[in-house]
């Protein structure tokens, strides 16, 4: 009887025992899920942010440096712009071009400076010819103008001068320039292959009336600008003090020849199809 009782005394106690182990299976079952999920949160949020930064690195970085350097570029090649300082004689030649200010002169000011610094002389020099030749078509009556305008600003000798004529004719066109020095030179006359009239001075500030008109005086040269495989004639009469020299200048180079002081006379057959 007492062993009935015994066994239905603890039926109840066994109810909850197994209810305590159902509810701490359910309990840690719960647990794990969370750890689970919160597991799961955490790589995806790892694998977003690396996402976002690669796609940082790979795609804003970039055009933002970019930027900066071109601005950087831009100051240093206005600085440098800034820097070169143009020699007298381009900075007349391109008034002659645009004689008023404005965006164009500007740009063509930038433009020679750029080919002073990347090209040299010889490129600024033919590019003046070229755009002074395209302006005036080729005239003779210019090219004479020009050479008594804007050669005596050329730093150096009248060797320099002749070579600076050289580049610029390059571009101005067929066309070439004698050059004769004042010094050494006691009388000069010039006139076509067939003798005819002697040509004439052009006075300063003047354009040429007929065509004559053909002989242009500065201080201490005088220039006498041709067609090229223009054939005349030059008569030459010494001086009893310095040298005199004859430049004979064509696109292709220059020829000099020179005398010395005395009282000598020359017949000089300028051919302007060659340098000889």
């Amino acid at each position: 009887m007492f062993s009935s009782i015994k066994i239905g005394s603890e039926a109840p106690f066994e109810g909850v025992g197994r209810y305590k182990i159902q509810r701490r299976n359910v309990m840690a079952f719960i647990a794990c899920s969370t750890l689970t999920i919160l597991f799961f949160l955490l790589i995806g949020s790892d694998r977003l942010l690396a996402a976002e930064n690669e796609n940082a690195a790979s795609g804003d970085a970039v055009p933002s440096f970019e930027t900066s350097v071109t601005a950087v570029s831009s100051d240093m090649e206005k600085e440098t712009d800034a820097d070169v300082m143009l020699p007298e004689i381009y900075e007349v030649s391109i008034s002659l071009i645009y004689p008023g200010e404005g965006d164009k002169k500007d740009q063509l000011t930038a433009s020679i400076k750029n080919l002073l610094v990347e090209n040299g002389e010889k490129e600024a020099a033919r590019t003046l010819g070229e755009m002074l030749g395209l302006q005036r078509k080729n005239s003779k009556a210019y090219l004479g103008f020009y050479c008594r305008k804007a050669l005596p600003t050329l730093s150096g000798d009248l060797n320099d001068r002749a070579e600076f004529l050289r580049w610029f004719l390059t571009g101005y066109g067929k066309s070439g320039v004698v050059m004769v020095s004042e010094e050494g030179i006691k009388k000069l006359r010039a006139s076509g292959r067939r003798r005819g009239e002697f040509w004439k001075f052009v006075e300063d500030g003047k354009v040429p009336s007929e065509k004559l008109e053909r002989i242009y005086k500065a201080d201490d040269v005088v220039y006498i600008p041709f067609s090229y495989g223009e054939i005349f004639l030059l008569d030459l009469v010494g001086s009893e003090q310095g040298e005199a020299v004859v430049w004979k200048i064509l696109p292709g180079g220059v020829n000099r020849k020179a005398w010395p002081a005395g009282p000598w006379e020359r017949e000089i057959t300028i051919r302007g199809d060659r340098i000889s």
